[in-house]
């Protein structure tokens, strides 16, 4: 083997080499972006999730946990702002259904002390509060459910492939 040879030989090893590390680098940068869009659809499904829970927390008979969910779901709320496009309008449904639940609460509240057994204009008044409150988050979790469609779909989502 002459030197033109060996010259040869080596730029097509060199070459060879080349192309398995841009196939290495090109598999590594859709295993990454295809991490991070994993990473943010499992933080969007877990705002979902919040709202879920605590209107289900809030329709259930006894709401034990209802302060839990409540921290939750106010947690959800704030880290909305930053995970979804604020022409979307899921911050503001989030907000609504906190808003919602928190008239759960004071009739919760108001319940436990025994007063929801006086019959009054004021027991009345929440009474009907309450009643409205839960039918508006039971409406505003299925336009949160609708705005958070286009969110959480995985029709759009290709398998790895080399190429």
């Amino acid at each position: 083997m002459d030197g033109s040879q060996v010259t040869m030989v080596v730029s097509v090893v060199g070459g060879v080499v080349g192309l398995i590390a841009l196939t290495v680098a090109w598999s590594q940068m859709r295993i990454a972006s295809a991490k991070t869009k994993l990473d943010l659809y499992n933080k969007r499904f877990s705002v979902y999730l919040a709202a879920l829970e605590y209107y289900q927390c809030a329709i259930s008979e006894p709401r034990k946990e209802l302060r839990e969910k409540a921290n939750k779901l106010t947690h959800a709320f704030r880290e909305s702002k930053f995970l979804f496009d604020v022409k979307g309008g899921v911050y503001e449904t989030l907000g609504r259904i906190q808003k919602s639940g928190g008239v759960v609460r004071v009739y919760d509240n108001f319940q436990k002390d025994g007063n929801v057994y006086k019959h009054n204009n004021a027991t009345a008044d929440l009474a009907d509060k309450y009643a409205t409150a839960l039918l508006d988050m039971e409406k505003d979790i299925l336009t949160l459910e609708e705005q958070l469609k286009s969110y959480l779909s995985f029709y759009n989502v290709r398998g790895w492939t080399f190429f």
